[in-house]
């Protein structure tokens, strides 16, 4: 990789079984960036319109990624997910949906929580600093920049409100606030 990359909290992703990574998302980059600092395989969910052109479709194929249609919450692709999940298999899933704006955190979707309430995987949450200044949202090619991955603790949920929808949002909330921690102790350790 031609990025000055560095990887923080290797040890906190779980050796073995399910588990669900979590990370900001602000760059093309951030699933290729996750996956160089996992130590695990890792598979993917991105969105049906990358998978439009053949030759970038057998590439997304052949790292592990499966399409997913963004404007509903697509079964197929969450099935797809639950199935890794059920083979021990870690599986990335941006909370935010889609890359940020501005680089800020954005409103989580509750689709994470779903997938941990019905596959019972713990969610690690994740941090990638540096990556949109590598590969800005309206660039054409990355550039050398430094990016960091934070990987934080896994995350067990308990004692959540019995009503699923109230449930998925209180993950997506605790997740997103593990984010925000890691991305304070990236500023500060910077």
């Amino acid at each position: 990789m031609f990025f000055r990359f560095r990887a923080f909290g290797r040890e906190n992703f779980p050796k073995e079984g399910a588990v669900i990574v979590a990370p900001n998302h602000a760059s093309f980059l951030d699933p290729i960036i996750v996956g160089v600092a996992a130590p695990r395989k890792m598979n993917y969910l991105a969105r049906d319109t990358l998978f439009k052109h053949r030759p970038f479709a057998k590439i997304l194929q052949w790292v592990h990624v499966s399409p997913i249609r963004r404007e509903a919450g697509d079964m197929n692709a969450f099935k797809l997910a639950l199935t890794k999940l059920s083979d021990g298999e870690p599986v990335l899933i941006f909370p935010e949906g889609t890359r940020s704006q501005d680089g800020n955190l954005q409103e989580p979707k509750p689709g994470i929580g779903f997938l941990e309430k019905t596959s019972g995987a713990k969610i690690l949450p994740c941090y990638v600093k540096g990556s949109r200044d590598a590969w800005p949202r309206h660039s054409r090619f990355p550039r050398v920049s430094p990016v960091s991955v934070y990987f934080g603790k896994p995350l067990r949920f308990e004692n959540l409100s019995a009503n699923r929808r109230e449930r998925y949002v209180q993950v997506v909330e605790v997740v997103m606030k593990a984010i925000a921690g890691l991305k304070r102790d990236a500023s500060q350790s910077s």
